[in-house]
């Protein structure tokens, strides 16, 4: 037999009395989508708070023992099998989504409520309401939490001592598989674990990693411009910075305007200027300085150049024209040409 989520509600409901009813259909927004506070609902009814806590309380206690004799059990049963499947637990909001392509009457109003009142009256499985690091999420049983719980320690304590490889790689793929085959686990319930977590973060371009990192989770201008230059893979004028924040950023409240990303950059070490607005990435290997610095430093590290070994060497840092280079290099205070062509610095 389908499960169909509304006749199950409305035949619990049907064992109560009318102010009942309508205080389980306010507390869980059965009726209409708003779930109201205690002190709501008395306000209306001209009682106490209290008053209908008890009320509540004792409607619940008479639904919980309807619920044993109802078809109530072939939803939870459907449930608690699919979390099993799932490692036991699943995020409340994608075991809902789950639950749309399993259930009779997916499209009814207020489904989700219908689907959390209906669990809270079986009681099993259980609600973990969220906090500051878990979303709220179902499970079947306390092993199947603890067992969850200390997989992602394990993974945030490792990635957190590994930061650097996973920047790298742009994600956490490869910590996750050696994490799944440590703690025997299948992929897809790995993946439902990290599901639970909100120190876990994938950002616009895919990259997986902590939450708490500005590599993965930029929340400043100057972390979304060396995201996006790290994405483009070559320095970029400051208004080009700005349109690209804007794009990765879509229904942002505040948009990155050209000047203010301007300010950012220029006062952050990671970006190096290259050119007239044109920004790159130290980490990139570009170092701050005029043309007449990076091109004397380039002499030092590599010894004596032709002007055209220099001219490319240079261009890998700087956008420049050829001909700025080649005017440095007649500048006799700072350059010497050697009796085979080549330049060097001057002592």
């Amino acid at each position: 037999m389908a499960v169909n989520v509304s006749k199950l509600v409305n035949g619990l409901l049907s064992g109560l009395d009318p102010k009942q009813q309508e205080i389980l259909e306010g507390r869980y927004g059965l009726k209409d989508g708003q779930i109201k506070t205690l002190a709501a609902i008395g306000e209306a009814k001209g009682i106490t708070r209290e008053r209908v806590r008890q009320i509540e309380a004792g409607a619940l206690r008479t639904l919980k023992n309807a619920g044993a004799k109802s078809d109530l059990g072939a939803l939870t049963n459907l449930i608690k099998s699919h979390l099993k499947n799932l490692g036991g637990l699943r995020r409340e909001s994608l075991l809902l989504a789950d639950l749309r392509l399993m259930v009779a009457d997916s499209n009814t109003g207020n489904f989700g409520n219908k689907v959390r009142f209906l669990l809270e009256v079986s009681g099993d499985p259980r609600l973990a309401g969220e906090d500051d690091v878990y979303h709220a999420y179902w499970y079947v049983t306390e092993e199947d939490r603890k067992r969850a719980m200390n997989f992602l320690n394990k993974l945030v304590k490792t990635a957190e001592e590994r930061k650097s490889e996973v920047v790298a790689h742009g994600s956490i793929d490869a910590l996750l598989q050696e994490s799944t085959k440590s703690h025997n686990l299948k992929d897809l319930i790995a993946l439902n674990y990290i599901s639970l977590s909100k120190q876990f973060h994938v950002n616009e371009y895919g990259d997986c990693g902590l939450a708490s990192w500005p590599e993965v989770n930029p929340k400043t201008m100057r972390d979304w411009a060396h995201v996006i230059l790290r994405k483009h893979q070559q320095p970029a004028h400051f208004r080009d910075i700005a349109v690209m924040i804007n794009k990765a950023r879509k229904g942002a409240k505040k948009l990155a305007h050209p000047q203010t990303v301007h300010n950012e950059l220029i006062r952050d070490a990671r970006f190096v200027l290259v050119g007239r607005g044109l920004y790159g990435l130290r980490e990139f290997g570009l170092m701050p300085g005029t043309a007449r610095e990076v091109m004397a430093r380039i002499l030092k590290e590599c010894g004596p150049l032709i002007p055209n070994e220099l001219l490319n060497l240079v261009l890998k840092e700087r956008i420049l024209k050829k001909n700025t280079v080649l005017i440095n290099l007649q500048n006799k205070k700072h350059f010497k040409r050697l009796e085979d062509g080549r330049y060097t610095v001057t002592v």
